[in-house]
């Protein structure tokens, strides 16, 4: 992206910014309605479900999600799409815990799609802290498109497994996305994103109107199949992709399987299905309870 097409507030080349850091206390208010968001029960020993990894290192920060879309000269509602997570759990996060939050932008490339539409590939890494203990580590992968994003949002082919699974997660089922609760999710991660709320902004975007559901959202739903088969605490590091938007009121399935276990920790495939269609992928660490 040069200077002559870069947005009001946005920099030409976004690598290196950095963010003002802060510290972030996740409240038991917080955690109740981000846990009732993602359809799991609540979790005991004041655990923090582990997809507040997506808004608690943002806004612990000093940034938000608004201000991420400034720097990066965000074109407009359907502009933005996610190519993945990689989130490390080095210990659990619980509630009413003060953590130290540092962080910054620290991957921007300019590529074209197998469509020919141009975008901007940009990464950003946070780190929480309790005290001098690194508690847990976020890089999170977005795409900035630029022209022609109205188009139909662009789907990933997802590698096949092929190693034979040791063991497989019990599946955890949505039987219908909620819209109410993306709001609420959107307000739990002060969210601007139209794509999530507003029926108008979809419609413009010929999606007739349905809205999209928040990638954290559709995390957390691997997530539950992980807790059911492994119990809350067990999960140490998500790597995922994400291939196709999810909509209110779609029917999905979350799942994953064994791949192999040493000293402990199992390396795991998860995924999200609508159907036959793979929406999210990707591979899940998960140990014992800590």
């Amino acid at each position: 992206m040069n200077d002559s097409a870069t947005p009001s507030g946005a920099l030409a080349n976004p690598k290196g910014y950095k963010f003002p850091g802060g510290k972030y206390t996740i409240a038991h208010w917080e955690n109740f309605l981000l846990t009732d968001c993602t359809t799991s029960a609540q979790l005991p020993d004041k655990l923090v479900h582990p997809v507040a990894l997506f808004h608690v290192p943002i806004l612990g920060s000093g940034v938000n999600i608004a201000k991420l879309f400034e720097v990066c000269g965000a074109e407009g509602p359907g502009s933005v799409g996610l190519d993945g997570y990689d989130w490390e759990y080095f210990s659990n996060l619980r509630i009413d815990i003060e953590y130290d939050v540092q962080g910054s932008i620290i991957h921007w490339e300019n590529h074209v799609d197998e469509n020919g539409v141009g975008y901007d590939a940009m990464k950003f890494q946070i780190e929480l802290r309790d005290g001098n203990t690194l508690a847990a580590r976020i890089t999170n992968s977005w795409r900035f498109r630029r022209g022609g994003y109205k188009q139909a949002l662009q789907a990933k082919t997802a590698d096949e497994a092929t190693a034979k699974p040791l063991a497989t997660f019990p599946e955890f089922h949505v039987d219908g996305v909620s819209a109410q609760r993306m709001k609420t999710m959107a307000a739990i991660l002060r969210d601007p994103y139209r794509v999530h709320w507003d029926r108008e902004a979809t419609t413009e975007m010929g999606l007739k109107g349905r809205v999209i559901n928040q990638g954290p959202l559709n995390l957390s739903y691997i997530v539950n199949s992980i807790h059911s088969f492994a119990s809350p605490g067990s999960v140490r590091r998500l790597t995922v992709a994400f291939h196709r938007p999810v909509f209110d009121d779609d029917v999905l399935v979350a799942g994953g399987e064994v791949l192999s276990t040493t000293n402990g920790v199992s390396t795991c495939n998860v995924w999200l299905k609508r159907g036959d269609e793979l929406m999210v992928t990707g591979t899940a660490m998960v140990g014992a309870a800590a």
